[in-house]
């Protein structure tokens, strides 16, 4: 057989936890290697991280993959990822380490600052670098990259040919963040009618959600801070480099400091160091905050040097007492007894993140307190996501042969916008 077939361990009817095979007769090769955001139609509950890869395999956790897992015998030339979400890479821990990792130079750094930070679990990755646009080789598999807009930094999309068949992976991607073009870029360059295009459809499920761009987004921030007084303080993920960028230039706008915590000085340091444009500790109006718990840990357990890179840039918690009418700040629920100390009140708190996020105790408990201390309470946020006239678009551009929906809720919705959707089952392989 000289065909390519292609299998979805999982991903044909959820969001997250991605994983994706493609195998020839000589070589295989999974696209992500996600956790999973949901176990048996719930959310996961973070009890369920810790405990053992056999207990992981019988909740399906980690699907049945021969040859993929530090305790078989490895049969796959390399895992690639697309980004640095973990319901993209989540179950690389459990990789067998003489499997390459490919991914790109933004997406490990993300990686690694979630390991040094122990947000993620620490552990090596056998990581091979590519660069966007740049074709490369693993084994019978030519692979290339295209960078993406979506939430996550660096994120690709992969054009894949072997056997004279061509398959395209969307990754996770939008057509309206700050590098849009990307999506335009990508349907121009990548091969026409593909014998497969595996397409992500995360708000086909959520199609009445607001989806505005980060610039609409960005004067949305201004327009809601400009005649207010008192601190505007942000929650927002701290990776979300275009969000940051966004409510940065807001700031700036409205000539206020912009105050970002060690964590997330931090991951704008490394990913400002890897040649990226983006606002980092020394741009202008750009000040620190050190979280008390947050900074012992980085004493105590991670290295001091996290924290005295930052010591130039220092805002102490008197001068954002003094000044709160003057800075808009990325905070987060466990910064709450710090917030405390500045004595912080009748300000503005922007939820810019997932409302179903805000749904925990944890998270109702700290809007609780700003609602204490008079906090006018917004939500001002916008997808990672491509809506569907994006899809569509994606779909009438690239005009494949077969189109297989993944990372969706509602994989049926798809044969609305064509008759060459087919929908396929987690672990059922099927030809190319």
């Amino acid at each position: 057989m000289n065909g390519l077939t292609a299998t979805i361990y999982r991903g044909s009817n959820e969001i997250g936890g991605t994983l994706i095979g493609l195998q020839t007769t000589r070589s295989r090769i999974l696209l992500d290697a996600g956790y999973p955001l949901f176990l048996n139609g719930n959310p996961i509950d973070g009890s369920v991280v810790n405990q053992s890869p056999d207990e992981l395999l019988k909740l399906e956790i980690l699907p049945k993959i021969d040859g993929l897992y530090a305790w078989d015998s490895p049969s796959f030339g390399g895992v690639i990822i697309s980004h640095a979400h973990l319901d993209h890479y989540g179950l690389l821990k459990y990789v067998h380490p003489n499997i390459p990792i490919y991914l790109s130079a933004g997406t490990k750094k993300l990686i690694e600052v979630s390991q040094i930070f122990k947000i993620c679990d620490q552990y090596p990755i056998n990581s091979k670098i590519f660069k966007m646009y740049e074709s490369f080789v693993v084994g019978e598999f030519t692979i290339k990259p295209y960078l993406m807009d979506h939430s996550a930094f660096d994120a690709a999309a992969f054009e894949i040919k072997a056997n004279d068949k061509t398959v395209i992976y969307s990754g996770d991607f939008r057509g309206h963040g700050r590098k849009s073009i990307c999506l335009d870029s990508f349907i121009s360059q990548a091969t026409k009618q593909s014998n497969v295009l595996f397409t992500e459809g995360s708000m086909v499920s959520r199609d009445d959600e607001l989806t505005i761009t980060e610039d609409e987004l960005e004067l949305s921030a201004v327009n809601e801070l400009k005649d207010k007084s008192g601190i505007a303080l942000v929650q927002s993920s701290s990776q979300n480099i275009d969000r940051i960028v966004s409510f940065y230039r807001a700031a700036l706008r409205l000539n206020r400091m912009f105050v970002v915590d060690v964590y997330t000085a931090n991951v704008l340091q490394e990913l400002h160091s890897l040649g990226n444009k983006i606002p980092y500790p020394s741009y202008e109006k750009m000040k620190v905050f050190y979280p008390y718990r947050l900074t012992q840990k980085i004493f105590n357990e991670i290295g001091a040097e996290y924290a005295k890179r930052f010591s130039a840039y220092h805002i102490p918690k008197e001068q954002i007492e003094a000044r709160q009418s003057e800075i808009v700040m990325m905070v987060r629920p466990s910064m709450r007894k710090d917030l405390e100390l500045c004595n912080i009140s009748d300000g503005t708190f922007i939820y810019s993140m997932w409302q179903g996020y805000r749904n925990s105790d944890y998270q109702q408990r700290f809007e609780g307190w700003l609602k204490e201390r008079n906090f006018r309470d917004t939500f001002l946020h916008t997808s990672g996501h491509a809506k569907v006239s994006d899809i569509r678009r994606l779909i009438d551009g690239l005009n494949p042969k077969k189109i297989v929906p993944i990372h969706t809720m509602a994989p049926e919705a798809f044969t609305q916008y064509s008759d060459k959707v087919e929908l396929q089952e987690d672990g059922i392989s099927f030809e190319v």
